[in-house]
């Protein structure tokens, strides 16, 4: 009983006088002390948070000594989309595209259909070439240079997931969308390492 406290629970020290105060098993302590330190340490080898805690740091509710994951769970996805991203119909034309580009102040644009459901994306470094090349820009259409994007992000994932995205596709945005594929918005890594920087800085002093 005393183990599987300590393992469950990872209060040994509770375990030990419980168990020998409940059973006046006093002449048992040293077994009591080495099965409750044995159980506690196999527990904390496989996970630093106890059983019954481990639900409420993953939903970001109590913290722990994860400092760098206290502080992104501290932050909001909904926050870091940017609702003002560009977007173009893919039907439209390249003049269409070009105008965007020239009064626009993005450097990221979504291609949608009708229904507003993201079709691909278009960078500055993805229209450059084209826009200024005589040759290949008339016949060009958006389907033709737009490009799938690395990953999609989802209003619900958290922050830290976000960012570990980011790390396996080595990118700065992402698009955003809902689960029917509607086009939300552009997340930027910088974004969210700019709020955490903030919040780390406000905690250290």
């Amino acid at each position: 009983m005393a183990g599987a406290m300590s393992g469950v629970l990872y209060a040994p020290l509770t375990a030990i006088f419980l168990i020998a105060e409940s059973s006046f098993g006093y002449d048992l302590f040293i077994p009591l002390m080495i099965v409750s330190v044995i159980s506690y340490l196999i527990a904390k080898w496989f996970s630093p948070i106890s059983p019954e805690l481990k639900s409420l740091a993953d939903q970001g509710k109590i913290f722990t000594n994860q400092h760098d994951e206290n502080l992104l769970f501290s932050l909001h996805t909904e926050d870091f989309i940017d609702r003002y991203s560009q977007t173009i119909n893919e039907n439209a034309s390249i003049e269409e595209l070009s105008d965007l580009v020239k009064n626009g102040n993005k450097n990221f644009f979504a291609v949608i259909d009708n229904d507003k459901k993201l079709r691909g994306i278009l960078t500055l470094d993805d229209i450059r070439p084209y826009f200024f090349n005589d040759e290949n820009y008339l016949p060009l259409t958006i389907t033709k240079i737009m490009r799938a994007p690395a990953a999609f992000i989802h209003p619900e994932d958290k922050p830290r997931e976000i960012l570990q995205v980011f790390d396996n596709t080595g990118t700065w945005s992402l698009p955003v969308v809902d689960q029917q594929n509607i086009f939300l918005g552009f997340i930027s890594k910088s974004s969210i390492l700019m709020s955490y920087r903030q919040l780390l800085k406000g905690y250290s002093n």
